[in-house]
This record gives C-alpha cells, structure tokens and sequence, in this order.
C-alpha cells in the first residue's frame, strides 16, 4: 500500500484509486478489506460528493466479514452518517474505544460535523499517514476556529501546510492568515500570504482574489488604508474575472473608504455589497452603512438602515443595533423613543452602550445626578478602551465637573484612566486635561466644593 499512500499524499487521486480498485478485485480476502477501507477513505475526503461511492465500499468490506467491531470500519461509518446529517444516538454508539490514529481521526471528522469541537481536539492523535497528517491539523483549525480560538486555529493551519503540498498548502495559509486576521495579528497575516504565493505557480482567479482580499484587510488592520484600498480594489477587479463576487469584498472596501473620509464613495460600495448580499449577509452590510450614517451625521438615514436591518431575522449583534438606533433617535432629539430603544437594547445585551445613551439623555435634560448614575454603569459595565468605556468615562468627569467638581479623586482617577485612550487632537483631549488640572489644584489646596 506504500505506492498507494504516496500517490494520495501528492494528490494523485486517480492512481490510488485505481490501484485500489484493482487490489480490491483481484487481492486476497484480508487484502480487499483493507483496499475496500482505504477506499472508502479516500472517498469520505470529497465530502458529501463521495457519500454514495464511500458506502458502497464499505458495503463490500463488510462483506468480506469481520469488520463488525474493526475500530476503522465503525468510524468510517459514523463520519459518513454524521455527514449525512444523523444524530448523536445512531452516530456515536459506532465508536470504539481504539489508539489507531486513522480511526480516531475518522471518529474527529464524525464529532466534527456533530458540533461536538472540543472533543475533535481531544480525539485526534499522532502517527497518520501523510495524506491524511495535514488534514488532521486542518480539522484542528476549523474546531478551533468554531471554538473562537483564532490564534490557536492559525497555527493549526499552518502546521498542516507545512506538512501539505501544492494546492492544499496554498489554502491552508490562506486560511491561517485570516485567522491571523481575527486574532487582530496582521503582520503575522501578511507573513502567511507572502508564504501561500511561494507555494503555487499560477494562481486561480477566485483564489488571487481571497488573497487580495486578505491583504486589504491586513494592510487596513495595520493602518494602511491607501494600500489595502489598492488590494480590495485588485480583489474586486479577479473577482469579475472569476465571476466569483462576494458581498465582503465591497464591503471592506467601503470600510476603507470611510477611514479615508471619502464618505459618498464609501455608501456606494456599501450600497454594491447589499446588492450582492444574500439572506443573512444583507443585516451585516446595513449594520456598516448605518455607523458609516451615524458618523457622517446622517441621522436619518442611519435609522432608515437600521430599522431595515432589524426587519431581517437571525442577526447576532441585534443589541448592538438597538443601541445605535438608540443613538441615532437620540441624536434627532427624540428621546423619548431614544430611552424606549435603549432599554430594549440593554434586555437584548447592549447594557454598556444602553446605559451611555440613557445617560446622554439625562444630560440633555440636566438631570445631572440620573446622567451620572447611567455614565458610572456604562463606564463599569463597558470593556476597558471600548467606544463606550472611552464615551463613558468622559462623560463622568463632565457631568461632575458640571455638578460643581465634586469628587475631584475621581475626576482625576477616571481622567487619567482614558487619557491614553483620546487622541492628542480630538476636543475632549483638551477639556478632559483642563478638568484634570482643576481637580489636582482644588486637592492640593485641600478644599472641596460646596
């Protein structure tokens, strides 16, 4: 079986299979099982494509007889099931206990498509052949990736493609760099990339475009917005070529654009990728042209995007939508709606950015001591350096600078605290630097104020 393997392991799938089937016909008894077995590996590789041909051969392994308990056999048949989509009941009862790594990584794919992604990591063991090494650590980094672990993930990946060849080590660099990408690590992205064009000569189209694609997002991770706008706008140029259009590539583009200011330009991308779109991607993409809405000042039409968005079913930052329609209502003055939204915004999740704008409202109304109350909930329920936290602490050390400065410890406190946080040349650098003078003067000087 060594030819057979070789040939699996370069891809040479056509081979393999041929010389499987031959051995399959023509070896001994012991023989044909174990070329039936490898058979029906080969064709659980292809997914739900070869469900029907991976069956049939484990069909004819059985057969053959004393394959009832064989630890290989009953994973083959439990991943094959579980691809079909059958429960934990008829899937998990298949599985032996075994120390065979070909089994357990057969019994990984089953719990894999089980939900079940802790247990993927615990099940895979070392020792595969090479055809199947790679993949495993693939496997590895989709149960990651499903478990938020992204680093982790992106190191899977790049394990399995330092064992793949060609094509196979191609993707899964790409994929390690846009895992590297959720991790928030874009120069370990780029050095992915740089990696996954050495592994290929000529690439396809809609391959170049995933790649452009995932520089633009590195370069604009890393704050180069001019070059990742040159790399979105390549990935849009392949993606024609290949006829192969995401809605994430306008997407990105439009959020570059806004980075640069170039508002009109960006809602028109924004407005291509709602085109393309389909089912749930559609609240995703009016999700960015609301914020794109609310920072222009276009209060309106935020509200029209997000009242859009929350017609749509499914979406999992609806709290986050809440809030920001919450915000834009606030903004055209109408605060009563504004409370109404935010609240429901709070049940829903969004307590942080709930409270901000129940503290905004409050503030509007110079009910100073309710504003407060809203601002020191959002400031404790709000991830540190957050918008919120940031939009928060400010506005504590604003309203008890309004109430008198009383307190000057925690206006000082908190004032140093988002300091670091405001850019030299936003407005509240300066006024959060004036109250925090003001508040050192009167502690020096020990006095309080009435």
């Amino acid at each position: 079986m060594r030819g057979v393997l070789e040939a699996l392991h370069q891809g040479d799938y056509d081979t393999a299979m041929e010389r499987l089937t031959r051995k399959a016909l023509f070896g001994s008894k012991e023989e044909a099982k174990e070329a039936l077995l490898l058979l029906a590996e080969v064709h659980s590789l292809y997914g739900e494509e070869g469900l029907e041909r991976a069956h049939r051969a484990l069909e004819e392994a059985y057969e053959l007889g004393g394959l009832e308990y064989h630890p290989l056999y009953r994973a083959l048949l439990g991943e094959l099931l579980a691809l079909e989509g059958r429960g934990e009941r008829e899937v998990l009862p298949l599985f032996l206990p075994t120390e065979d790594p070909r089994a357990r990584y057969h019994q990984a794919q089953a719990l894999f498509y089980l939900g079940r992604f802790e247990e993927v990591l615990g099940t895979l063991k070392e020792g595969l052949p090479a055809f199947l090494a790679w993949r495993a650590e693939g496997l590895k980094g989709r149960a990651l990736e499903r478990l938020g672990r992204h680093a982790e993930a992106a190191l899977a990946y790049e394990r399995g493609a330092e064992l793949a060849l060609g094509l196979e080590r191609y993707w899964l660099l790409l994929d390690a760099a846009a895992m590297w990408l959720e991790a928030g690590e874009g120069e370990r992205a780029l050095l992915a990339l740089e990696e996954a064009v050495a592994a290929v000569g000529e690439e396809d189209p809609e391959d170049e475009a995933t790649r452009h694609y995932l520089l633009a997002r590195a370069h604009f991770l890393l704050d180069n917005p001019n070059r990742a706008l040159e790399e979105v706008r390549e990935a849009l140029r392949l993606e024609e070529e290949s006829g192969h259009k995401a809605y994430g590539t306008p997407l990105l583009e439009g959020q570059i654009l806004q980075r640069l200011g170039r508002h009109p330009e960006a809602m028109a991308a924004f407005q291509e990728a709602l085109a393309r779109a389909e089912g749930p991607e559609r609240a995703y993409v009016l999700h960015e042209m609301a914020v794109a809405a609310l920072d222009q000042g276009a209060y309106l039409e935020a509200e029209e995007h997000l009242q859009a968005l929350l017609r749509e079913e499914g979406y999992p930052y609806r709290a986050q939508a809440l809030a920001d329609l919450a915000e834009a209502l606030y903004r055209q003055g109408r605060y009563a709606e504004a409370e109404e939204v935010a609240r429901e915004a709070m049940r829903q999740g969004a307590e942080a950015a709930g409270e901000l704008i129940l503290g905004h409202v409050a503030y509007d109304l110079m009910h100073l001591e309710e504003a407060l109350f809203h601002y020191r909930r959002a400031a404790e329920l709000a991830e540190e350096g957050s918008r919120e936290w940031v939009g928060a602490q400010e506005m504590v050390v604003d309203t008890l600078a309004q109430l008198g400065y009383r307190s000057p410890e925690e206006i000082l406190a908190r004032a140093e605290a988002v300091l670091p946080h405001v850019h030299p040349a936003d407005e509240w650098h300066q006024a959060l630097l004036a109250y925090r003078e003001r508040a050192e003067a009167l502690l020096r000087e020990g006095r309080r104020p009435n």
